[in-house]
């Protein structure tokens, strides 16, 4: 049987397996819509529809395509789909989806037409990890999987790059694949939705000190060092991305968050750390991978242009007092229509309490069961500091051990900023 392939995909194969750039534009009259997962077409009984400026497409196909496992629920008129540590669902009509517990909103609910359940296109392929580009010319969506980067050897970025170049070459703009939520309607369709509102933006991380009282020594690095680097569109760490590296005895370095907590819960052998050398201005370690390294003209220490700074012991015995905040957000909030935000709270109490609030556990970088990771919790539990470990035990038995430090410079250890695994969390001024 013929299968069509779709003209973005061939072009970047050739592009990426041979560095040549040629695509051809199609000058017949258009044709209906296609839909291809990397290089398969999916096969729909329903033509996809664009209303508002949003391609909706049936359910199961789509998800099946994806490698999700389906279910449809009558009672609530809820389609799921499921793979691996990922759910997705949406009720027909809701102006928000379910995706692994949290509420996201939707340009466009799922609809039933024609006895047919349709879904937004765009909102599937970006939840499930997948690049999702609009072809004007050739009348083509293509959903890009981590499964063909990984085969191309290409990172998200590349591709991404390389998408826009494609557009244009092909003579539309390059917004069309940068993931803006919507299709470009025909001249007759509707005006696109609004865009949701914008969250709050989270507090700015404090400025560091002038300097610390003895320039850092790269021939003596021990300890962790941790840095802030901004994350637009929320695509990799949520808006902002804490680089951590920590410097072991014998030459030895972990880079990332410990995952049993602070530095001191290190064990290389199960940790993964590995042995480095710096020379001619590159941290080099035995993996292969390599970093730009210096000292700053404060004495700080750099990695690929961002300052870090030392990791500070907490005091034993330490207890916490307030409510935290975490925002984060995917997509740009307020400008495209695919797009999503999150507020997670944590409130401690002396008395060795806490009660979250809409804390997923996979974003405190928890390895815990699938129940649990798929969903947040909304608990309480009792907790410890030990070092620069916090420990969270919830009333469940579930036990989170996170990295924990203060990011406050100015007082000594007011407390109002801290580090829990890989993100920040603060007191917010009007509490």
């Amino acid at each position: 049987m013929h299968r069509f392939r779709p003209m973005l995909v061939i072009t970047l194969l050739f592009a990426a397996l041979f560095g040549l750039f040629n695509p051809s534009v199609s000058a017949e009259a258009p044709k209906p819509l296609k839909v291809f997962v990397d290089t398969n077409q999916i096969p729909f009984e329903v033509d996809p529809l664009i209303i508002n400026g949003t391609t909706l497409v049936q359910f199961r196909p789509l998800f099946q395509a994806m490698g999700m496992e389906v279910k449809w629920e009558e009672a609530s008129r809820t389609v799921t789909g499921t793979k691996a540590d990922l759910m997705i669902s949406l009720r027909i009509e809701d102006p928000q989806a379910v995706v692994n517990g949290r509420q996201v909103p939707l340009s466009e609910p799922a609809r039933i037409v024609n006895g047919s359940t349709m879904v937004p296109l765009r909102f599937i392929g970006e939840a499930t990890g997948a690049l999702v580009n609009w072809d004007a010319v050739n009348g083509e969506i293509t959903l890009i999987t981590p499964a063909l980067l990984q085969s191309l050897g290409m990172s998200r970025e590349e591709m991404q790059k390389k998408i826009d170049e494609y557009a244009a070459k092909q003579g539309h703009p390059p917004s069309a694949s940068s993931g803006d939520g919507t299709v470009p309607a025909p001249p007759a369709a509707e005006p696109k939705p609004e865009a949701p509102a914008a969250p709050a933006a989270p507090a700015a991380p404090q400025t560091p000190p002038p300097g610390p009282s003895k320039p850092v020594d790269l021939a003596a690095l021990q300890g962790m060092y941790y840095g802030f680097r901004d994350d637009f569109g929320g695509y990799e760490c949520g808006g902002a991305c804490w680089d951590i590296y920590t410097f072991l005895p014998d030459q030895r370095v972990l880079v990332g968050v410990p995952p049993q907590g602070g530095p001191e819960t290190i064990d290389c052998t199960r940790d993964g750390c590995t042995t480095y050398t710096i020379a001619d201005g590159k941290l080099t370690l035995a993996t292969g991978d390599s970093y730009e390294i210096g000292v700053t003209s404060d004495g700080y220490l750099e990695i690929q242009d961002v300052a870090l700074l030392p990791v500070a012991a907490v005091a034993d015995g330490l207890k916490l007092e307030g409510t935290y905040k975490h925002i984060g957000y995917q997509g740009l909030v307020g400008i495209h229509a695919f797009s999503s935000s999150w507020t997670e709270y944590l409130t401690f109490k002396s008395d060795g309490t806490f009660e979250s609030t809409d804390l997923s556990l996979s974003s405190l970088d928890v390895h815990v069961s699938t129940t649990n990771a798929a969903g947040s919790k909304s608990d309480t539990g009792t907790y410890q500091i030990s070092g620069n470990t916090l420990i969270l035990t919830y009333q469940d038995g579930s036990v989170l051990r996170r990295l924990f430090f203060d990011h406050d410079f100015d007082d000594n250890q007011s407390l109002k900023d801290i580090q829990i695994g890989s993100r920040r969390f603060y007191i917010p001024d009007e509490q």
